[in-house]
């Protein structure tokens, strides 16, 4: 039944999901209250998820893949490679997926950015983009996320609730 806690970050996510994605496609921003309050209830829910459980294995692996995220999302921005935004949105949702396992942190991003990618060439086909310009990144991510972590936290119900 503890496993069940991960749960309440991803609905916390799933609720900034809307305003998050409209925010990203009007402004290419991620507004830093809803980005932080991710990483923060997040962060919460795996230390409260660990003392639960008494198991801290993948709480520690979901901070750990977290932490990870965010400092090479920040080498990354300071190169203006990525927006700090999208560094601290993925920082909360890696932090899920590295609790789930840590391999679901690679198929996350890579599914986001495969999707992102197929989007931005559609959009360049279609002439509503050049490749001059900003693809607003947080949208991509958050599918990318869902779909792969999606699938385990239902399964993941289904057993607990068993």
């Amino acid at each position: 039944m503890a496993d069940l806690i991960i749960l309440i970050p991803m609905a916390y996510i799933a609720i900034l999901s809307i305003p998050l994605v409209i925010t990203d496609l009007r402004e290419h921003r991620l507004p830093n209250p809803m980005t932080i309050s991710a990483i923060a209830v997040t962060s919460v829910f795996l230390i409260v998820q660990g003392f639960i459980s008494s198991d801290w294995a993948r709480p520690l692996s979901g901070l750990v893949a977290g932490g990870i995220t965010f400092y090479a999302g920040y080498l990354l921005a300071k190169r203006d490679a990525i927006g700090m935004g999208d560094v601290k949105l993925l920082t909360s949702l890696n932090a899920i997926a590295g609790f789930f396992s840590p391999m679901l942190v690679i198929i996350s991003l890579t599914a986001g950015l495969v999707i992102a990618t197929l989007a931005s060439l559609i959009l360049y086909l279609l002439k509503r983009m050049t490749m001059k310009s900003l693809l607003p990144l947080g949208p991509y991510l958050l599918l990318g996320f869902f779909l792969s972590v999606g699938p385990n936290a239902f399964f993941l119900t289904a057993e607990v609730l068993s």
